[in-house]
């Protein structure tokens, strides 16, 4: 059958068969950028959505956390209980929700720690409202504190992280989606261009080898030729009646052809910049800011959220590093954890790091980023975000130190209540000595023992972070021992110097019980002497710890040691069970007609505090 066609007919079949086929693949192409720019819309739309619903969860939890402080403040909790049990529901309705629609297997591993988590906050809250409710609103309080408040705070870090992975996700998607757009109209540029390059050389081929030998029109030919490679396609090519199966009604459907192909790669190369800037519109949207850096940590593209967040513009950024933003110690401790992400190839996730703003402020951003590579697997940078948490920090630091202060307050409250019960309990004594004469040393021996422990006790009622100091402790056990005694008891030594040596918790009742039996003893064996003096009590540093000096005029039976237990009786027998060791010494000295009583106390008995202002 091709035998009988013509050559001039050959030559249009076949050109004909080429063009429809870079037609096709162009029309292919075209479709493959819808179908593709629609599964992107519809993946950025899951994403925004899940982003959205991370969003509300944390708001949620921030309220909860909110109202179960407000619960131990209300005089009626039942509407904050109320309140608490309906967000309860809700965050677990949401995370249900995200838990359909999460496709992301690292965001739903996390979201299965989220549900864990939240289980040991639903029951740490419902076991702390039991306690409240049988009665005992301290130990409530302690659980809130020690663990329904930080579940809930790991539990709204674990959301933060799963909203930055999702960010991330949708950032990545972007990036997949231009790159895939870019390589779809390189592919597009490809095939124009063969198709060009080969209508060109088939027509010159056609003006050598046919026309000229069939003594046609080589002139018209010619100038048709010249004009569609000069870019002319919309110039008509004129036909006589008996030229439609001539080459020129060839050249005719070549250029209707060419005009079509061209007018199609245009509708695809505006349809690829549509997209790249509805992508581009997207990231400008975020709240957060969008970075990339090169693999030395030089920023190569900064969002413009840069403005509202740390005050720069992104050309003031590019060439910069994120630690010439950040505090000299900052910038080594984030740099060290970047630097060890880089050498393992492994995302930043979540990463705490303050900046400084333009205008001089601090500002605490969350980064988290993406490695990627070249076609090669070569690492070329990193990309990412950083949303800004300043106010989420400042948050948690007013809820921690409002938490603290709770904590104090209810351990004020404690010691006081303590305090005053060991006041009726030595009330109580007093009575008994009085009605059993023959047992009243024991009895005011007893009746001292319990006044230092509640001296200590009213101390711990009047301090904050739950220290006592031992120039607190020293005058007061001293005034304790006085006024029970009615003898005069004279302090000295002491000065605002000392005021920073704290007394460890566990050891203050024993120091204390130490130093009123060394005091009342020296007042009961106190002989006056012809000067009239009274027991002195002196008290000095000593590098990081502190001498107690106790004297009284007197002497030492001539059989008493101390350290052998040699002629002590059952006060200094107490002392000697009571002295914390290692951090406490007690030596006895006579001298000129004094006793005198060195106690020694050193770490870690004590510790030397920051004076205010270091």
């Amino acid at each position: 059958m091709l035998g009988r066609l013509t050559v001039a007919e050959r030559l249009g079949l076949g050109f004909g068969f080429v063009l429809l086929l870079l037609v096709s693949s162009v029309v292919l192409g075209l479709n493959r950028l819808a179908a593709l720019n629609e599964t992107v819309d519809r993946v950025v739309t899951r994403e925004r959505e899940n982003t959205a619903l991370a969003n509300r969860t944390l708001d949620l939890m921030n309220e909860q956390t909110q109202d179960t402080l407000l619960l131990f403040h209300e005089a009626d909790p039942a509407a904050v209980r109320a309140r608490i049990a309906a967000r309860v529901d809700l965050i677990g309705a949401t995370i249900e929700q995200l838990d359909t629609q999460l496709d992301h297997a690292p965001s739903r591993r996390l979201l299965a720690q989220v549900r864990e988590e939240r289980k040991a906050y639903v029951a740490s809250f419902l076991e702390a409202s039991r306690l409240r409710t049988a009665g005992r609103r301290a130990d409530a309080l302690r659980t809130i504190l020690t663990e329904t408040v930080p579940r809930l705070d790991g539990l709204k870090a674990s959301i933060g992280t799963l909203i930055a992975m999702q960010d991330t996700v949708l950032h990545e998607t972007a990036n997949r989606s231009l790159a895939t757009f870019e390589h779809a109209r390189r592919l597009l540029t490809v095939f124009l261009v063969v198709a060009v390059i080969a209508a060109l050389m088939l027509s010159g081929w056609i003006i050598r080898a046919v026309i000229r030998p069939l003594g046609g029109e080589p002139e018209t030919v010619r100038a048709v030729v010249e004009r569609i490679a000069a870019g002319d396609l919309d110039s008509p090519i004129p036909l006589r009646t008996h030229d439609r199966d001539s080459l020129l009604a060839a050249m005719q459907t070549m250029q209707h052809n060419l005009r079509r192909l061209i007018d199609e790669r245009t509708r695809g190369e505006q349809a690829l910049r549509d997209s790249q800037l509805r992508f581009q519109g997207l990231i400008e949207t975020f709240r957060d800011w969008v970075w990339e850096v090169d693999e030395a940590w030089r920023y190569t593209y900064v969002s413009p959220q840069i403005r509202q967040i740390l005050g720069y513009s992104p050309d003031e950024l590019i060439g910069k590093t994120p630690f010439d933003l950040m505090p000299p110690d900052e910038a080594g401790r984030v740099r060290a954890l970047a630097d060890a992400a880089r050498a393992a190839l492994h995302p930043i996730v979540a990463l705490e790091n303050v900046n400084w703003h333009k205008s001089g402020r601090r500002v605490v951003l969350e980064s988290s980023g993406q490695p990627f590579f070249d076609g090669q697997g070569r690492l070329l940078g990193y990309r990412g975000v950083d949303r800004e948490i300043t106010d989420r920090k400042q948050a948690e630091a007013a809820r921690l130190a409002e938490a603290e202060r709770l904590r104090d307050a209810l351990v004020r409250e404690v010691h006081h209540r303590i305090k005053n019960n060991l006041q009726t309990v030595i009330g109580l004594l007093r009575r008994e000595a009085d009605k059993r004469p023959d047992a009243r040393a024991s009895i005011e021996s007893a009746i001292a023992q319990v006044q230092a422990v509640a001296v200590v006790h009213g101390l711990y009622g009047q301090v904050t972070r739950h220290s006592v100091m031992l120039c607190e402790l020293v005058p007061a056990v001293v005034n304790s021992v006085s006024e029970l005694s009615g003898v005069p008891i004279h302090l000295a030594g002491l000065s605002r110097a000392d005021g920073n040596l704290l007394i460890r918790e566990s050891e203050t009742v024993a120091v204390a019980l130490v130093l009123n039996e060394l005091m009342t003893n020296a007042v009961k064996h106190a002989a006056p002497d012809a000067t009239g003096a009274p027991p002195r009590v002196t008290m000095h540093r000593h590098g990081q710890g502190a001498h107690v000096s106790i004297e009284n005029p007197g002497r030492l039976a001539p059989d008493f040691d101390f350290d052998a237990r040699r002629g002590i009786g059952t006060g200094l027998g107490l002392v000697r069970a009571l002295i914390p060791v290692p951090g406490m010494q007690v030596s006895f000295h006579q001298a000129d007609g004094w006793v005198r009583v060195e106690v020694g106390i050193d770490a870690p008995v004590v510790t030397a505090a920051p004076r205010p202002g270091e």
